[in-house]
């Protein structure tokens, strides 16, 4: 396997000397495409949270119209046993009874009834203004998720005519595909291939171009992070990179600026970008549609492509890992970084 590396080394170089003059070999991404993905994550994130809400709803929808049902069964209950107490009072009338007593109980008993009958009248109320809340928010609830799609859709639309048009103005890449790929194909593991890369020089190409060699490393999607790494798997070994659990074919972006040094499927891992950023290679796998290819420089927020389509409601993950000479690092340190410096520019 090692026999390729003079072939990648040379062809590297070149790619080196290009990316030093300009931004680099492969397709360049606009800031109109940075823009449209920036903001189809935003609203997979908004469809996220509305959709927990109607979830959330529901639930409280379920929980709040039994109560109504008890407290109408109760209400009712009250109302024919104050019926018959006072119907057994005109009877004690109607006899002429002498025995204050029986009308005094009765009259007693009225009057705790009638308390208690307006006691649950006010739980009655309640209880059907909250489910009549539940329901108008429900409403608007749905309202905004169908907003939200139909705007969704249109900037899926978008992105692949932008996609599109740009893979036009696409340069061919120096970076011979078909000596990567083949490197892929030999290679047994993500160890294996990461540790191919590394030989091949895809490593510390870029120290010397204008591409910075400092990581700062952006949530490539908008779904919530559902593994950690660290944890530990199912058979007992330590998980070696971050999970997303994403929206069914949910809009991916470079989570670093860097080179695509390989963008392909590999084993069962499915579609593979790998991004070396000279130090650094940043791996995401579980992808579906791809539109980085080997080559490519990138920047934070360009467009890489779609996570997988979701089947039989199975849950979509994408996952993030982080390698240095081989070492696996926990990517969430610089994730956080990232998100911190985020919320001192806007404040």
């Amino acid at each position: 396997m090692y026999k390729f590396v003079g072939v990648i080394a040379s062809i590297i170089a070149v790619l080196t000397a290009e990316c030093s003059e300009n931004t680099g070999n492969g397709l360049v991404q606009t800031p109109v495409m940075r823009k449209l993905c920036d903001e189809a994550q935003q609203i997979e994130k908004k469809m996220a949270d509305l959709s927990s809400n109607l979830e959330n709803l529901d639930r409280q929808e379920k929980t709040a119209a039994p109560v109504v049902r008890d407290v109408y069964t109760i209400l009712t209950r009250c109302f024919t046993v104050l019926f018959d107490i006072q119907r057994f009072s005109k009877f004690l009338a109607f006899a002429q009874q002498d025995n204050k007593n029986d009308f005094v109980r009765c009259s007693i008993i009225i009057k705790n009834f009638a308390n208690y009958f307006n006691s649950i009248g006010h739980e009655l109320k309640k209880a059907k203004n909250d489910v009549f809340t539940v329901r108008k928010t429900t409403k608007q609830c749905l309202e905004d998720m169908k907003a939200a799609e139909k705007r969704y859709g249109e900037l899926c639309a978008e992105i692949e005519t932008e996609a599109t048009n740009l893979s036009k103005t696409r340069k061919e890449n120096m970076i011979q595909e078909d000596v990567v790929y083949h490197i892929a194909s030999k290679s047994e593991s993500i160890d294996e291939l990461d540790a191919e890369l590394e030989a091949e020089n895809a490593v510390g190409v870029l120290k010397n171009t204008k591409i910075k060699t400092e990581l700062t490393i952006s949530r490539p999607v908008s779904g919530k992070i559902v593994g950690e790494f660290g944890d530990k798997g199912s058979d007992g070994k330590m998980i070696r990179c971050m999970t997303f659990e994403v929206k069914s074919g949910a809009i991916v972006t470079s989570p670093c600026k860097g080179l695509v040094v390989f963008a392909g499927q590999f084993l069962d891992y499915g579609n593979m970008v790998i991004i070396s950023n000279g130090e650094y290679r940043v791996f995401l796998y579980g992808l579906d549609k791809m539109f980085a290819t080997t080559g490519d420089v990138v920047e934070i927020g360009d467009y890489i492509g779609k996570a997988a389509l979701s089947h039989n409601n199975e849950k979509v993950l994408l996952k993030l890992e982080l390698k240095k000479s081989g070492e696996p690092l926990d990517p969430r340190h610089w994730i956080l970084i990232s998100e911190e410096k985020k919320k001192g520019e806007n404040a």
